[in-house]
């Protein structure tokens, strides 16, 4: 397997601007972790084995409860669902990889890694090229080493940081989303903004009439289910407009060819000239 570094690290460039929100907020998860009591090498494997923020600061949130391991397991995968939406979208344009390959690509699969990979993509698009492998694996663990080691260095001196969230590093995260959002709008077909729209209104609800660690959850599902409505009918249209361009550019059908009847028919015979008649003579011949 050749490893394209030149790939590498325009992956890595371009992920840099994204550390001025992942270090702040990852020195909070794991000063957060501190105060629950995980070690430095806890919360560092927490991060480096699960690269999905939401998540673990939920699970941190609720590391004192009781029993803590089924209710943490649940939210995380609430949370967390949103990684199926992100996977599905991306996996048309990973068909060609296979194996450890896949296993590294996902992994490093979070959802600033996810937006990076798809601008990537379109851009690609444009010059005939594909998915770009290695500037996926260069953001992905860009990202993701930055997130696990400062999460471990914020566990390491959280008690001399304090409460960090007083400071107002909390606002990077969202920030960080709706800058990718922004970048990544529909710009043509105004209709994508539905999924969008309908999975921010469940979003929305849940919070404020469910409870909160199920609004990803419920925002994920009814997102996903709008797209794959209008993807169908979607298809369904283009089926039918194929349908009727090949009907329209079909050739008339030929005129029927002559029975045999009429055919063995001969033509009719055309009518034998007459001789002409003889000149009569003239009475005063005649008596002659």
């Amino acid at each position: 397997m050749t490893i394209d570094y030149s790939e590498i690290r325009r992956g890595f460039y371009t992920a840099l601007p994204l550390y001025l929100g992942f270090i702040p907020l990852s020195l909070i998860l794991g000063t957060q972790a501190h105060q629950m009591g995980q070690t430095p090498l806890t919360a560092y494997l927490m991060t480096a084995l699960n690269l999905a923020g939401g998540s673990e600061f939920a699970a941190v949130s609720l590391w004192s409860a009781t029993p803590p391991i089924l209710f943490i397991t649940l939210t995380t995968f609430l949370i967390n669902s949103r990684h199926i939406i992100m996977g599905a979208s991306l996996a048309p344009y990973v068909r060609q990889e296979s194996g450890l390959r896949i296993f590294f690509l996902y992994f490093v699969m979070c959802d600033e890694c996810w937006a990076l990979s798809m601008q990537d993509i379109q851009r690609r698009s444009q010059q005939k090229l594909g998915f770009s492998f290695w500037f996926h694996m260069g953001v992905g663990l860009s990202l993701w080493s930055m997130w696990s080691i400062s999460t471990g260095i914020g566990a390491l001196i959280g008690s001399s940081l304090g409460d960090m969230s007083n400071y107002g590093f909390t606002m990077a995260l969202p920030a960080t989303f709706i800058g990718l959002s922004v970048a990544m709008r529909p710009r043509e077909d105004y209709r994508r903004y539905l999924p969008i729209a309908l999975s921010f209104a469940a979003a929305c609800l849940t919070t404020v009439y469910l409870d909160r660690i199920y609004a990803v959850g419920a925002g994920a599902v009814v997102g996903l289910t709008c797209a794959y409505v209008m993807q169908v009918l979607k298809e369904q249209r283009a089926a039918q407009q194929v349908s009727a361009a090949q009907q329209a550019a079909a050739p008339e059908p030929p005129t029927a060819p002559p029975t045999a009847t009429s055919a063995a028919q001969p033509d009719p015979a055309p009518t034998a000239p007459q001789a002409p008649s003889a000149p009569v003579a003239p009475a005063s011949a005649r008596q002659e």
